[in-house]
């Protein structure tokens, strides 16, 4: 099967984990003369029987005095920039997402939407990006993820909980910006196939699972970025650009005199282009976590 953009947009966006006994996961940690930085790999929405998180993540949060996420974790939920962001990602010139795509496309999505008893109507107004993010979201709440069951919630609440330091890669404009700019990749050959994959979701989503639980690297690569790959701007702008930008940032932290726990998508962690590898070409010693 063809991994297509409802996979990279798993891989980016919205990957799970889940719950079981496992000899490595998902976190790294990098050492210098002065301090570690911990990588951990977020997945950004999770269900309720996928905790206990595994124990790195555990030692990677209590050995590291500051938490640092993608974006600020005060900020997640400000409704005037979630507004901004649509203001962008909605049709304002008295079109609607018909008129932008094809018939057979269309076809397609109106019988996926009422086989779901998805309302079609409510999104006449989204661009196709916006519109395909929205049925993945949807999807993965039908089999019980929630972004506030995510990594990242968690232990922003955590970190919030505790009085620990936190700070941020990208702010929230930079995120938006990035999720508007994917409209110009979205077309109709992607919303016929991610429809088509939507209906393999959970099969898809357990081998995420395995390979996330199992820390291999090999077969993360292969899922998370052969997919985006598919896609070469969608890959540069999803994972080259933003790893090359927060290299300088995780080095700031190394320099730094106290241990720092950094949260990002999985995908930003492997293969080639992934912080992991990046990192060891700089020269730093970096190895999985191990409980």
């Amino acid at each position: 099967m063809r991994r297509g953009l409802f996979k990279a947009a798993l891989a980016a966006f919205i990957l799970l984990t889940a719950s079981g006994v496992w000899a490595e996961s998902s976190v790294w940690v990098v050492s210098s003369s002065k301090s570690k930085v911990y990588l951990a790999g977020s997945f950004h929405m999770l269900r309720a029987s996928d905790y206990p998180l595994p124990a790195e993540f555990f030692t990677a949060y209590k050995n590291s005095r500051k938490i640092i996420f993608e974006i600020p974790p005060d900020k997640t939920e400000d409704p005037g920039q979630m507004a901004e962001f649509l203001g962008g990602a909605i049709y304002a010139d008295g079109t609607t997402l018909k008129d932008h795509i094809s018939s057979a496309a269309y076809a397609k999505a109106e019988k996926f939407c009422r086989d779901r008893n998805y309302t079609l109507e409510l999104y006449q107004l989204f661009k196709p990006a916006l519109f395909i993010m929205t049925l993945t979201i949807q999807e993965m709440n039908r089999i019980g993820a929630d972004p506030q069951k995510g990594v990242d919630y968690y232990f922003k609440e955590k970190a919030l909980q505790d009085g620990k330091a936190t700070g941020s890669l990208e702010t929230v404009d930079q995120q938006l910006g990035l999720l508007l700019s994917m409209d110009a990749m979205v077309g109709n050959d992607q919303i016929l196939e991610s429809i088509d994959e939507f209906k393999q979701i959970e099969t898809a989503l357990g081998e995420y699972l395995a390979a996330w639980r199992n820390g291999d690297e090999p077969k993360m690569e292969g899922l998370y970025i052969n997919g985006l790959k598919l896609y070469p701007k969608l890959y540069q702008t999803i994972v080259v650009d933003r790893n090359n930008k927060w290299i300088k940032d995780i080095q700031s932290c190394l320099n730094s005199s106290e241990n720092t726990m950094v949260i990002v998508g999985a995908v930003h962690l492997v293969g080639p282009d992934g912080l992991v590898n990046l990192l060891r070409k700089q020269g730093y010693k970096v190895v999985k976590l191990k409980k």
